[in-house]
């Protein structure tokens, strides 16, 4: 599974940028992004998707190892909906 090292790998194969600055743009991104999610704006990229956070409702659990029955506090949690173009590029590989 790719992860941070491959997408810098990535940005400084098709850029030609240094790695450290590919590394910095990376975090960069990704700070902007859970500073305005958590905000509560949705943030657009084109061809990507919108990333937004929502409410779950508080709701009934209960704890597997004892049965005993909980009651989970509403949270905020990050959401992402795909763009038409990713959507279509994931059905394009079947």
């Amino acid at each position: 599974m790719p992860g941070k090292a491959e997408l810098v790998s990535r940005i400084v194969f098709e850029t030609g940028m240094p790695k450290a600055h590919a590394a910095r743009a990376v975090e960069i991104l990704v700070d902007a992004l859970q500073e305005w999610v958590a905000a509560g704006e949705k943030v657009a990229i084109p061809g990507l998707g919108i990333f937004y956070a929502s409410e779950r409702s508080a709701r009934k659990a209960r704890n597997p190892q004892t049965g005993e029955e909980l009651q989970l506090p509403p949270v905020r949690v990050a959401r992402f909906r795909p763009a038409k173009e990713f959507k279509e590029i994931l059905n394009s590989k079947r």
